[in-house]
């Protein structure tokens, strides 16, 4: 068997070293997924929903009400080409740094080749605009697709793209608006794209700047994440969100440094899939598309009056072009909003570069130390904290302030994983708990059977229910209490003379009446002394009418010897006769003993005063002698004897000491009334015996019973009335024998 202190250490190593093994195999397996998503998702929710974009995005929308207001000019959805030349006819005006179309022109719209069209005039108007206008940046797809059974689809697959696509729009092979400056690339490692989507031919030849619109949502379908440069065939191609501004800052040299994105001197973090957190905003600068038409229109006409939109307000801005339309199916389930219109994801991301609101993604290594530390703070806690409210105060605020944490440091753009270490923090508090309960089961089982021996049923209940408050093992306690000694009267000279068998038989018998008496008072038994029964009361539980207990515990015990010889006789042996001493003082309780054999018991000089008193009773012929500290500390009043002032043997301090009258239960009022004439009578015989009033004494002592104890101060009257004692006699009758 373990040692007890080993086994002390040994517990909450385990339960950390558990906890922490098996949070850091939940958490590498992607078990805490879902949940983290979700509690970042609520932070960003909660923070971004007052954030407003930069000023210098905007976003022109294609909303339902442009569906159904420009069905006069551009009829059903999808809008002929020449819409969006005219877009940039008004953005001209302007002179924005970029207009960025979220909406793809892959194909050519209807043409008429019978009559030897290769372009139909909405595609060429849109075409001549591009051309004409540097701002323009066009939407790309690169995506990466599964090879299909097909064979054919097989060779369609990873296509080279047409030719100078590359030398135009690679970011390592492009020059920026005619600047023979190339951007140096280093370090990107985002996989490899084997398909893609361009505008139609004639406007993939024309347009001044491409993006790449395509973003993957997370496992669980929301959009928290996007690429800022898209590998297709070892060529990097920028997406939509930063292609504009790419150009704006002629950046030189693009280059990744483990979870950092270098542009130049800007720093952009992401994480290891090389990609960026999109920080996403409450409030947007959106415009409708059908008022950008019909503030055009209202130009064109010389009716300024009816312009509801200035060209001055796009000036030096970045535009970006997309649907918010229902049936565009164009919308996102991202953490701010489930139904956000994908345009919005790309400016969000503009937004962050521009003003450079990055997120910081989480850094494991601080999560997985948290993880550790959770788990030492609630096992620590709970095993060895005494106070039950701080068992469950430290781990609660130690999570609740690591989680208040979380959320300020996400309101400063940087993210703290919750899920683990709060897992941690929670499993660790549920194990040491399961932990202490089974201790505590243990410990109660094992303290009911010791304490089971020394208590009644009803007291030991209530003892084992609050077993930590009163036991006392190892360390004792200081308390007052009410202790009880008796003895079997001459019963070594019995015994003698009795048979081995018969001695234990009639032992058992007492001690069992006995101890029915002492547990009916709700008394602990210290131990059994061969024939003698040691017991006390105001312990474990604390009572306050414990002096009476004890004394009303020692009148049933010599009530019940009635009994016990009535059973004695029927064997045809003698009677037997017992003696029982109370005390009332302080003494230390606890378990006194070695590792090997405890012993659940009081010590003190108070209980060897007891015994002293118990082995009064045979010089004072009484049955029942108690001290005056137990006489003082009863309730109620109970008609006693004065038995003497005594100095025992060994003891300097003399006690007086008392013998109570009421020897059987509820007695009668004239019982009563008798005691209570003898007790002061008694009370008056000793006033004038220590008063050396010896002939008042011997007056008194007439109307007392004749009793040994009575015969005794008769004798000592007339020895001083003819033999008076010293001038300074105290009327101490020094006792030398136990």
């Amino acid at each position: 068997m373990l040692n007890p202190d080993l086994r002390n250490i040994l517990r909450p190593l385990l339960i950390i070293a558990s906890v922490i093994s098996l949070i850091f195999a939940l958490n590498y397996s992607g078990a805490f997924y879902e949940l983290e998503n979700m509690s970042q998702d609520w932070r960003m929710e909660k923070i971004r929903a007052d954030k407003s974009v930069s000023p210098q995005i905007a976003v022109i929308m294609i909303d339902d009400a442009s569906l159904a207001a420009m069905d006069s000019y551009a009829g059903r959805w999808p809008w002929p080409r020449y819409v969006y030349a005219d877009l940039l006819d008004f953005m001209s005006q302007a002179q924005p740094k970029g207009v960025l179309f979220d909406v793809t022109f892959t194909e050519k719209q209807s043409f008429n080749a019978k009559a030897g069209e290769t372009i139909n005039e909405g595609d060429s108007e849109l075409v001549e605009s591009s051309t004409n206008y540097p701002f323009v940046y066009h939407a790309i797809r690169l995506v990466h697709e599964k090879l299909a059974k097909d064979e054919n689809a097989k060779i369609k697959l990873g296509k080279p793209l047409p030719s100078g696509f590359a030398k135009r729009f690679s970011i390592s092979q492009r020059q920026i608006h005619g600047n023979n400056t190339k951007t140096l690339v280093s370090g990107l490692k985002a996989p490899g794209n084997n398909n893609y989507y361009l505008p139609f031919p004639e406007l993939s030849k024309v347009t001044p700047g491409i993006g790449v619109v395509e973003v993957q949502a997370d496992k669980d379908s929301v959009y928290r994440r996007a690429r800022l440069f898209h590998n297709y065939q070892h060529q990097y191609y920028p997406a939509l969100s930063i292609s504009a501004i790419l150009d704006q800052l002629h950046v030189s040299h693009i280059s990744r440094d483990k979870n950092t994105l270098h542009l130049d001197q800007l720093k952009i973090p992401v994480d290891k899939d090389e990609k960026v957190r999109v920080n996403f905003y409450g409030h947007y600068n959106t415009y409708s598309f059908s008022g950008i038409i019909a503030s055009l229109q209202a130009i064109e006409n010389g009716d300024p009056q009816h312009v509801l939109i200035d060209p001055a307000e796009f000036k030096d801005k970045y535009v970006f072009v997309g649907g918010s339309a229902a049936g565009l199916n164009d919308l996102k389930h991202t953490p701010i909003d489930s139904r956000l219109p994908g345009v919005l994801l790309h400016a969000s991301l503009a937004s962050n570069i521009l003003t450079r609101d990055f997120l910081s993604p989480p850094n494991s290594l601080y999560t997985y130390l948290f993880v550790v530390l959770f788990a030492i703070i609630s096992t620590i806690s709970v095993l060895f904290v005494k106070k039950p409210i701080l068992k469950n105060l430290i781990p609660l605020s130690s999570g609740l302030g690591y989680a208040v944490t979380g959320y300020y440091f996400f309101a400063h753009n940087v993210i703290i994983e919750l899920v683990a270490p709060l897992s941690s923090l929670i499993l660790a508090w549920l194990a040491a708990f399961s932990a202490l309960v089974l201790m505590e089961g243990r410990e109660k089982r094992k303290f009911k059977k010791m304490m089971s021996q020394y208590l009644s049923p009803a007291v030991l209940n209530t003892v084992v229910s609050n077993h930590s408050d009163y036991a006392c093992a190892e360390i004792g306690s200081k308390e007052n209490i009410s202790i009880l000694f008796s003895d079997i009267r001459n019963f070594t000279n019995m015994s003698e003379k009795l048979p081995a068998e018969s001695v234990v038989e009639i032992l058992n018998y007492y001690f069992s009446s006995m101890t029915d008496s002492i547990f009916s008072y709700e008394g602990t038994i210290d131990k059994f002394i061969g024939d003698a029964i040691m017991a006390f009361w105001g312990a474990p539980i604390k009572i306050n009418e414990h002096a009476e207990k004890a004394v009303y515990s020692a009148i049933d015990m010599i009530r019940r010897m009635e009994k016990v010889n009535e059973w004695i006789m029927a064997k045809g042996l003698n009677p037997i006769a017992i003696g029982i001493g109370i005390h009332t003082g302080d003494a230390i309780l606890g378990n006194i003993g070695s590792e090997n054999k405890l012993d659940y018991t009081i010590i003190g000089d108070n209980v060897n005063l007891a015994s002293r008193i118990e082995g009064l009773t045979k010089h004072y012929g009484a049955s029942i002698l108690i001290s005056e500290d137990t006489y003082r500390a009863l309730t109620s009043p109970m008609p006693c004897f004065i038995a003497d002032l005594v100095r025992v043997k060994g003891k300097e301090k003399p006690i007086k000491v008392y013998q109570p009258l009421i020897l059987r239960e509820n007695p009668s009022e004239e019982e009563l009334q008798t005691a209570w004439s003898l007790a002061t009578l008694n009370s008056e015989m000793f006033q004038h015996y220590t008063n050396c009033e010896w002939s008042k004494a011997l007056q008194c002592l007439e109307a007392l019973p004749n009793d040994k104890l009575h015969a005794s101060y008769k004798d000592r009257c007339l020895h001083y009335l003819h033999n008076p004692p010293a001038h300074n006699w105290d009327g101490v009758h020094t006792m030398s024998s136990k």
